[in-house]
């Protein structure tokens, strides 16, 4: 019986298809990274965070701002920014993530859900809400609601 020989030929478009499967999967780690800078350790002043108008379902409920979003030395994501949400809304419905989160109450008046309980809230209130820990923020006083708030979500999880 003789022994099977692999071609030149054969061998030829094996090893092309490694290489353009390694540089395509190089290629879509990168854009992946893409617009998430790493979050490296600095300060950020209110001056430099720009504000932009947030949407839910289409209609403005306030501005939002980012002072820090992507993957940390930890954290494969960690995100904190400042929200102002307009008088009698909210900036979304009750929802879940897998990150933790807390918020903080800068100004403004109205009511955070956190893990079935609704709690009436002021300036220093601060929410805790752990993984898949179903909340919200709605403000319910005449002026604006000023919050900031902080998830991460370590790396291996």
């Amino acid at each position: 019986m003789m022994p099977n020989r692999v071609r030149p030929s054969t061998a030829l478009l094996s090893l092309l298809c490694l290489v353009l499967a390694v540089g395509w999967a190089w290629r879509e780690a990168a854009h992946a990274r893409e617009g998430q800078a790493p979050v490296l350790s600095k300060t950020v002043t209110l001056d430099e965070v720009p504000m932009s108008a947030y949407k839910d379902d289409g209609k403005p409920v306030g501005q939002i701002g980012l002072y820090f979003n992507g993957e940390s030395e930890l954290c494969s994501v960690l995100t904190t920014g400042r929200f102002v949400v307009d008088p009698g809304k909210s900036p979304h419905a009750p929802h879940v993530h897998p990150e933790e989160e807390i918020l903080i109450v800068e100004s403004g008046r109205g009511e955070i859900f956190c893990d079935g309980k609704t709690t009436k809230v002021g300036p220093g209130s601060v929410m805790f809400s752990a993984p898949n820990v179903p909340h919200n923020i709605t403000c319910e006083g005449p002026e604006p609601m000023v919050f900031y708030f902080m998830k991460w979500l370590p790396k291996g999880q």
